[in-house]
């Protein structure tokens, strides 16, 4: 964590400048600026402002307002700084009960704020609010974009502790919100990123006033980020309380590279990293079919058969258990009638047939007529009045405070993984009951310590070695858990009807584009399951008022799914798929090790157009996700320098589930769009010679089987490798310019048969065994 960021390496500093009233740090591309009164302000180097007359605040509990900590630029310190985020400079202001920090990273678009209070009375106080950076007091400074900043758009992280209902916001000028923001004025293009790095006691609201009066529309009148405590923390005479570290990224070229620093910031001040995953657990959730809670052995059994027969070796690789298989909510024992051999036996089954397994547990959710209830009434919590709206009238909080109550779920975890032999917890489910009960046995914690510490007591049974799915509050929570629940269930349905509670997938996949930059650095994002239209699930969803999905409506479902780099889980029962849903699902996996971008994320309400570049060894390429989440067809140009390619050079467009080659094109390309569809095109610079278009086995055209793709100018021959999969057909797309004739094929795990169509030759060959491949294509 960065709890220590106030101890550094002092020696010479660098880049700092100083005079008669002002003193202060050039990062390059930015400058921080103390003033002898204490206040900082923020500019480009090119001398636009960003922040003006920025300072520490604190509310005590009782007062009616927060109020400045008492700093002085007078009484300012310089040193060279190290941590997680890199080397730089850093300014530290004491006075009395305050201790500044601002560390300013040289060549870096970002600095970080944390304060520090001390309670220098005799007597005990109590902090409701600390604010590491509030800019602007109404009447003075504030944050500014130039021209247009009360209308820019504001991407938010969260609305509400501990979790939202809704897809994550995006708004139109001042208002607050949780976690961090970015913000884009789109008439100057200057943004701002900006959140909390840690959460150990607060959690982080940002707020954004409008501006004070007239000729000020360039400026919000003020910008404060705050850790909250709720309840107010008790600081004892000479106790010293520090806010959460909050980063600011206020020189960013691109604002979607301005998120995914953040991401990746917030993952290193955490020192946690999953770009490099053991494995994601690609599944089914069993509670989404047609079972729901009916779950058995010889259900998961019946399943478990066909996923291995059909599935398993295209990547498909966990069998999940959810909701059904407990004796009750709060006693985590099989149910004897569902599952008489108990759980190990089914985990063993599982393992057998090389695939991981996951069980569903909601050990912070407790029924009354549990025997745990009857057992330790007293671990138990009645909810608060926001509680009241998500917990069930039967249902109870379980209190990580009281004694005894942390070790039982610490022991749940491990008999769950360690004893049993499950893979992953997935998902702890309702675990954000915990911040929401009316009180604790230790009052002394605030909301945010007792959901870590109910956190912590899974992942201290569990073990780093197994992973665990989490859900809301989802900052804190991807400090314990790799993968991440964005938002609500999803029925089989492509829009939500309005009022009403499931997501379909326009919802699910919008909300996974509007968070998509904390991956891959703090979590694997879920989007929840995608659906088939299999009239058994939709009953049990009861959507029968909603047109049953098209297969191309699940298909563009399951794009989205695939392209955001996380966990892919299908809602339908396995046993029952079609051959043509078999198919589909035996091209989207592995994922790729990162998300695509929605390039689209600040224009669109729903992001259209995802973008995924490829570095292989072989070769770079890029992936592009084309939505269209209307029912009408729509024609996007695509512009070239967005999508991240090269606008003085030509590319090839081909389009994946529609086996098409739509040509070369130069810095725009036209693409129509189905109504309720995707087209997922990829484009390769052209380099005037034959090349792979695309391999039918892969969305990604060759990122994840290929092993080696080579020209062989002197030749005229095309060389590649691959990791072939057992008992599949392979179709490879290759673009033939003119020049090149009588194509000869050799594929070395047997006969292949070739056609030309147009400028592309067809390939198509199967695969028996799972062997690496061969296959070269000569031309005269």
């Amino acid at each position: 964590m960065l709890a220590a960021m106030f101890i550094a390496v002092t020696s010479d500093a660098q880049f700092f400048f100083r005079n008669k009233d002002a003193r202060g740090t050039s990062a390059g591309s930015y400058e921080v600026t103390l003033l002898n009164s204490g206040q900082a302000n923020v500019q480009h180097s090119s001398r636009n402002p960003i922040f003006e007359n920025a300072r520490p605040m604190i509310w005590f509990d009782g007062e009616v307002a927060p109020a400045p900590l008492p700093v002085s630029g007078n009484v300012s310190k310089r040193n060279d700084i190290s941590d997680a985020l890199g080397k730089g400079q850093g300014l530290t202001i004491e006075r009395g009960e305050c201790v500044w920090s601002l560390r300013i990273y040289p060549a870096e678009p970002f600095f970080c704020a944390q304060v520090a209070y001390t309670n220098q009375t005799k007597e005990p106080v109590r902090v409701r609010m600390l604010s590491p950076w509030t800019a602007g007091d109404g009447k003075r400074g504030g944050f500014t974009l130039g021209d247009g900043t009360a209308t820019c758009t504001v991407l938010e992280g969260g609305k509400t502790f501990p979790g939202d209902t809704g897809i994550a916001g995006l708004r139109t000028g001042p208002g607050e919100c949780l976690w961090n923001l970015a913000a884009l004025n789109s008439k100057t293009d200057r943004n701002l990123v900006a959140g909390f790095l840690a959460y150990t006691t607060g959690y982080g609201k940002l707020r954004i006033t409008p501006p004070s009066g007239k000729g000020r529309d360039h400026w919000f009148s003020e910008f404060a980020a705050e850790c909250v405590y709720d309840p107010p923390v008790t600081v004892q005479p000479g106790q010293q309380l520090v806010s959460e570290p909050l980063y600011l990224g206020v020189s960013e070229e691109n604002v979607l590279e301005g998120l995914e620093r953040y991401g990746w910031a917030l993952a290193s001040a955490n020192n946690i990293n999953r770009e490099q995953m053991s494995f994601l657990p690609h599944g089914w959730d069993s509670w989404s079919t047609e079972y729901r809670n009916d779950i058995s052995e010889a259900k998961v059994i019946e399943n478990l058969e066909f996923l291995s027969t059909n599935l398993a070796r295209y990547g498909w690789n966990t069998m999940a258990i959810d909701d059904g298989w407990q004796v009750a909510l709060g006693d985590w024992d099989p149910s004897p009638e569902r599952f008489p051999n108990g759980m190990k036996p089914v985990a063993d089954a599982i393992h057998a047939k090389q695939m991981t397994a996951s069980l569903w547990v909601a050990p912070f959710r407790v029924n009354v007529e549990s025997a745990l209830a009857k057992a330790h009434p007293e671990w138990l919590r009645a909810p608060n009045e926001l509680g009241k709206q998500v917990v069930g009238e039967k249902d109870r909080i379980l209190d990580v405070t009281a004694p005894g109550a942390y070790e039982w779920v610490r022991d749940l975890a491990k008999k769950v993984t360690q004893d049993w032999g499950f893979d992953a917890i997935m998902e702890a489910d309702f675990a954000y009951y915990l911040p929401l009960a009316e009180s604790y046995h230790d009052s002394t914690l605030t909301r945010v310590e007792v959901y870590r510490k109910g956190m912590q007591a899974l992942r201290e049974g569990m073990g780093n070695d197994k992973f665990l799915m989490g859900l809301a509050p989802h900052p804190i929570t991807g400090m314990y858990a790799q993968g991440m629940r964005l938002g609500n269930d999803c029925a089989p349905i492509w829009r939500k009807t309005p009022d009403k509670w499931p997501w379909g997938a326009v919802e699910s996949l919008s909300n996974a584009a509007r968070k998509y930059y904390y991956a891959p650095w703090v979590w694997r994002a879920d989007q929840d399951c995608v659906f088939f239209a299999h009239e058994e699930t939709r009953n049990r969803w009861e959507v029968a008022e909603q047109p049953a999905l098209t297969h191309d409506e699940s298909i563009a479902w399951l794009t989205g799914a695939a392209l955001t780099g996380g966990i892919v889980k299908i809602g339908d029962r396995f046993s029952a798929l079609a051959p043509n849903e078999i198919a589909a699902l035996q091209k989207v996996l592995p994922v790729l090790d990162r998300p695509a971008r929605p390039v689209d994320l600040f224009r669109e309400e729903n992001p259209r157009i995802w973008v995924l570049p490829v570095k292989a060894a072989f070769g770079e390429w890029t992936i592009v996700g084309v939505f269209n989440w209307s029912d009408q067809e729509q024609v996007n140009t695509l512009d070239f320098r967005e999508l991240g390619l090269a606008s003085n050079a030509y590319y090839t467009v081909y389009g994946f589930w529609e086996d098409k080659y739509y040509g070369t094109a130069e810095k725009q390309v036209q693409v129509a769009v189905p109504p309720r569809g995707v087209r997922l095109l990829s484009f390769r610079q052209y380099e005037g010679r034959p090349m792979l278009l695309a391999t039918s086995r892969h969305f990604s055209g060759g990122a994840t089987d290929f092993t080696a793709l080579h020209w062989h100018d002197d030749e005229r021959r095309l060389d590649a490798a691959f990791n072939g999969v057992a008992n599949t057909v392979y179709k490879l797309r290759v673009f033939v310019p003119e020049g090149f004739d009588e194509p000869t094929v050799k594929v070395s795990c047997g006969e292949a048969t070739t056609a030309m169509e147009g400028r592309v030759l067809a390939i198509e060959f199967t695969c028996a065994e799972a062997v690496p491949v061969e296959w070269s294509v000569a031309f005269k």
